[in-house]
C-alpha cells in the first residue's frame, strides 16, 4: 500500500493494489446540509471499488455524491458516454477527495449537448448529470 505525501504531513488517502492512474474529466453534485454543492475536476486514481480525484473544494468525508465522468470511448464510434457513479465521500485533503463507490451506470450523451452557461456546471434541480464528454473535445 502507497499512501501520498505532502509537504508537511502525510495524506489519509491511501492508494492500493488494483488502482489505475486516470485522467478523465468530471463534474460532481455533493449533498452537504447547506444544499447542493457542485465542483469539476479530473480523476487521479480509480479501482472498481474507489476513485481519487481533485479538486475537491468543499468536500467532506460522509457526503452523498453523484460524479459524471467523461468517458474516452464512443458508442459505436460516434456516441459519447459518461460513466456516473453514485458514491460517498471517504476522505478530502490536500485538493484531492476520495470517494466508495456505491453504484455506477453508463449514460449516452444527446447530441448536439454544449456546455452549459449558468455556472450550475451542468445540473438543474430535481435532474441528474447532464452529459459532459463535450469537454474532452471531439474523438475521431
Amino acid at each position: 500500500m502507497t499512501t501520498t505525501q505532502g509537504p508537511q504531513h502525510r495524506s489519509t488517502i491511501r492508494v492500493a493494489p488494483g488502482w489505475y492512474p486516470v485522467s478523465l474529466q468530471l463534474r460532481y453534485k455533493a449533498t452537504s446540509k447547506h444544499g447542493p454543492l457542485y465542483g469539476f475536476g479530473k480523476t487521479r486514481m480509480m479501482s472498481s471499488k474507489d476513485i481519487i480525484f481533485g479538486p475537491s473544494e468543499g468536500l467532506k468525508a460522509g457526503m452523498g455524491a453523484e460524479i459524471a465522468v467523461a468517458w474516452p470511448l464512443l458508442l459505436d464510434g460516434h456516441i459519447h458516454l459518461q460513466l456516473v457513479l453514485d458514491a460517498i465521500i471517504t476522505a478530502s485533503e490536500d485538493g484531492l477527495a476520495a470517494a466508495r463507490i456505491l453504484a455506477y451506470d453508463f449514460r449516452t450523451c444527446r447530441p448536439g449537448w454544449a456546455r452549459p452557461q449558468n455556472g450550475a456546471a451542468g445540473w438543474r434541480d430535481g435532474e441528474r448529470f447532464l452529459c459532459i464528454s463535450s469537454l474532452m473535445g471531439s474523438a475521431s
